[in-house]
């Protein structure tokens, strides 16, 4: 596979895993009907949880700093806001999948490797 192709897709899942993590625990805190401060910043090690998980399971150790900024700039732009306007489960794993492989673009098109 392609540097840049495996690099989009080791993205796409770290995006994926992302969106899991985190629609699961809005959806387990929000039992009660609310999602308060604490509730909510429980949620921030998430994404670098799934950047770990992403990064040893690929065996790609050395992308576990750029797995991480996919991961919180995929938090940060598609999955606030799907969040924001009421989304379910399944809603929020598409969106960090599609966030995960757009963040990723660029740190693929500047990857060293030539494959």
């Amino acid at each position: 596979m392609h540097p840049r192709v495996r690099a989009t897709a080791i993205g796409l899942m770290t995006g994926l895993l992302t969106g899991l993590f985190v629609a699961s625990a809005e959806w387990f805190l929000q039992r009660d009907g609310t999602l308060d401060g604490l509730e909510a910043l429980s949620i921030l090690p998430l994404p670098l949880a799934a950047a770990l998980l992403v990064a040893f399971g690929c065996g790609e150790r050395r992308l576990t700093g750029r797995l991480a900024a996919v991961a919180y700039l995929t938090l940060a732009i598609p999955l606030f806001g799907i969040g924001i306007g009421g989304a379910d489960i399944p809603q929020q794993v598409v969106g960090g999948a599609i966030g995960g492989a757009f963040w990723s673009i660029p740190f693929a098109l500047t990857s060293r490797s030539t494959g």
